[in-house]
């Protein structure tokens, strides 16, 4: 009886777990710049996958840059008004950012034009 009640415990302190493992990859899945759309629908993994590229292309945009006189919210702003609308009208194409490694960090949404998907 008592290592019944052991397993009840364990399976529902498991259960709570995960609950709230779910909860905080759902508050960050909507804290990544991604429309809603796409960000309700991520896995775990993907989550994480995400936010790792995301890290990495902000210290990568941070990297060499001079403190000035703007605030770091306006300088966020200002870094994803260029790479959201100027750098792939420029380009007419689409950006890949990739770190020495050669994995992939950052690809703008007009890749899927580009590759037949839209």
């Amino acid at each position: 009886a008592s290592s019944d009640q052991r397993k009840v415990r364990s399976r529902d302190a498991a259960r709570c777990r995960r609950s709230q493992e779910t909860e905080v990859f759902c508050q960050l899945a909507h804290s990544l710049p991604l429309p809603h759309k796409v960000s309700a629908h991520l896995d775990k993994a993907a989550i994480m996958r995400v936010t790792l590229s995301y890290l990495r292309m902000h210290r990568l945009l941070n990297a060499g840059e001079k403190q000035g006189e703007e605030t770091k919210e306006e300088k966020e702003e200002e870094e994803e008004n260029c790479m959201d609308e100027f750098y792939p009208r420029a380009l007419a194409g689409f950006i890949i950012v990739l770190t020495e490694e050669g994995d992939m960090i950052y690809v703008s949404d007009s890749v899927s034009k580009h590759i037949g998907i839209a």
